[in-house]
């Protein structure tokens, strides 16, 4: 009887086959997570707003580049992989006064023939609370570079993304505001810098 009993015991191989399967399945659906943890591609829509407000003899100025791009690659779970480069036509400011804005471009502001595009890069982020980051990078200004931090908030609804922020930069850092213009007597040293961006993913 003893060897009726042996080739019974092949059989548990059998039972125990359809396991393999079972882990198979389980691994799945790490599939999409490691997905959402690689940076995104992004694409600005044109009715995103980057503007600046400056203080003149007391009442504030409010601008804006009406021409700029930005190249985005991000994601909140991979910020130490994901970068942002935005480069600005300075002679698109504009603040709905021609003669202020016929002056701006001239080389007591924005120097723009010397300096035509400021841009800010940033490959540094940091998560500062739910649905906020500060972006580390550098500002080129005027052929002046000089670190920036941009705190933001972003929310992301599918392939939708909406962001805004706000930071203050100091225009005499950077040499906007020659000769008279250096005195922060009439135009404020502070300058605020925001932004609206809508964006869709790639």
């Amino acid at each position: 009887p003893a060897p009726s009993v042996e080739p019974a015991t092949p059989a548990a191989p059998t039972v125990a086959g359809p396991a393999p399967t079972t882990p198979a399945a389980a691994a799945a659906p790490p599939e999409p997570d490691t997905a959402l943890k690689d940076p995104v591609a992004w694409t600005v829509a044109k009715s995103s707003t980057l503007g600046f407000t400056a203080n003149w003899a007391g009442s504030a100025i409010n601008g804006q580049f009406k021409r700029w791009t930005a190249d985005i690659l991000f994601s909140p779970e991979a910020l130490d992989r994901s970068k942002l480069s935005v480069s600005i036509d300075m002679a698109s400011a504009a603040t709905g006064d021609d003669q202020r804005d016929s002056s701006l471009p001239s080389d007591d502001f924005f120097a723009v023939a010397a300096h035509p595009k400021a841009t800010f890069t940033a490959s540094k982020f940091r998560k500062t609370g739910e649905g906020r980051f500060v972006a580390d990078g550098t500002l080129d200004l005027r052929g002046v570079k000089k670190p920036v931090s941009l705190p933001f908030t972003l929310k992301i609804d599918g392939d939708t993304a909406t962001a805004r922020g706000v930071t203050t930069l100091d225009r005499t850092a950077f040499g906007v505001g020659q000769g008279e213009w250096a005195s922060t007597d009439q135009i404020g040293g502070k300058v605020k810098v925001s932004f609206a961006i809508t964006a869709k993913r790639k």
